[in-house]
């Protein structure tokens, strides 16, 4: 027979595991729009806005960058048909406002169109770049981690980046072709990041470039640390730390009910994945079933092993910390086999995401052993280490964090609560062997 205790501590871990599997974290961002706001399509869009329909066949922009960090931006649109050209190049003040509208964020020089359909815009932009350490240029444009920006793609077919007068490209994005003198980059795609400009012939120009850097994004990388990893599980800590108190302050003694651990666990993954298996369609979780899947069966394997004579013989921390490897393996495998019963073809973000935050849960299985033999330090850092590492997905050097951070402090929660069922088990060990 199963006790009530054991039944209780079943109920509880299916409601939470189902929580922690279904929650996802996700991050707020302005609306995305490309690098070059007057090329392509995004310029399509804005001339849609003033009642002019044009298509645009190709696009280019030429980024000329002054030693001031001032760029001039050349853009040219080429239109696909004749009447929109023609209406443009005929109507000078809705050109214009096409124009300003297109590129808001910078001063528009001027906006005209060639007789073969050529729109050529150009634009004044004052904070391209910025100086910095050993007569650096250094230009977040490429990147949305600084301003409010969000990013998405290009907006030119090809666009091009002009050093300034004796300087060189010295950090370019990811992708860009340098031309062989540096004295230019071309993007075709855009892959965000920094890009710096350094003296010419400088024979230390990659330090200055890699300081200039670090100059403006060492602090950000610290705080988001602080923001998405730190505070959470800073947090965690004290949750844990308080459950792992309450527990050497009533100082139970499991040991009587040692034997019943591996069927009791082999129940609770069972009941769990039979629940994450009926409600994979139709259900509010979605895809996110797939972790509480994997953990399910993580958990039966934990009491499949614990039930053979080598399980048996299990006493010391660190082969409850190998055991519960053992089975947080056993769930990320499951998760990536079973991705297609959850009508996805391999593991989305999101499953991942929720699949690191096992890693503390499993964890909590050889802490209980530690708990019970009056480690309770040991106990508390084995799970906080383990959380700190399923937050690592989650942190961006740069970018918005704030909320990341608030969406993991509720993953503390989470896990507090849906690693206890683990940690009564290795407490319960520990007790049978003491």
């Amino acid at each position: 027979m199963v006790s009530s205790r054991t039944i209780a501590f079943l109920a509880l871990a299916l409601v939470t595991l189902s929580l922690v599997g279904a929650s996802q974290p996700a991050a707020g961002a302005p609306p995305p729009r490309p690098l070059c706001d007057a090329c392509g399509e995004s310029f399509a869009e804005t001339a849609t806005d003033h009642g002019v329909s044009l298509t645009v066949a190709d696009s280019t922009a030429t980024i000329t960058v002054h030693e001031n960090g001032t760029a001039i931006w050349t853009v040219e649109n080429q239109l696909d048909g004749t009447e929109p050209a023609q209406r443009l190049r005929a109507n000078e003040s809705l050109r214009t406002g096409i124009a300003e509208r297109a590129m808001w964020d910078t001063e528009l020089l001027g906006a005209n169109v060639t007789a073969d359909g050529v729109v050529t815009l150009r634009y004044r932009d004052p904070g391209f770049a910025e100086q910095s350490v050993g007569g650096t240029l250094r230009s977040g444009s490429f990147t949305g981690a600084y301003g409010y920006r969000n990013l998405a793609g290009l907006g030119a077919d090809r666009l091009t980046v002009v050093a300034p007068d004796g300087m060189t490209v010295g950090w370019a994005t990811p992708g860009a072709s340098i031309a062989e003198d540096r004295g230019r980059m071309t993007l075709t795609t855009l892959d965000t990041g920094f890009v710096t400009f350094v003296p010419e012939d400088d024979p230390i120009a990659p330090l200055w470039s890699l300081l200039s850097i670090l100059a403006l994004a060492g602090p950000a990388v610290a705080l988001n640390a602080v923001v998405s990893i730190g505070i959470p599980t800073s947090v965690f800590g004290v949750l844990f730390g308080a459950c792992c108190g309450a527990l050497s302050w009533l100082d139970p003694d499991l040991g009587a009910v040692a034997d019943r651990v591996p069927a009791g666990l082999a129940v609770l993954g069972a009941i769990t994945a039979g629940g994450s298996l009926l409600t994979a369609t139709g259900s509010i979780l979605g895809t996110s079933n797939g972790p509480v899947f994997g953990a399910s069966v993580g958990i039966m394997a934990l009491g499949a092993a614990l039930s053979t004579r080598v399980g048996r013989a299990v006493d010391t921390y660190r082969a409850l910390l190998g055991l519960a490897a053992f089975g947080l393996a056993v769930g990320a495998v499951t998760v990536i086999a079973s991705a297609p019963a959850f009508h996805a073809s391999g593991p989305l973000r999101s499953q991942i995401v929720a699949l690191w935050f096992l890693v503390p849960i499993f964890a909590c299985l050889p802490a209980g052993d530690a708990l019970a033999r009056g480690r309770r330090r040991l106990a508390v850092a084995t799970v906080v280490v383990g959380f700190a590492v399923a937050l690592l997905p989650l942190f961006r050097p740069l970018g918005i964090t704030f909320l990341v951070g608030a969406l993991a402090t509720f993953y503390a929660v989470g896990v507090t609560i849906g690693g206890l069922p683990l940690l009564l088990a290795g407490h319960a060990l520990a007790d049978e062997t003491a």
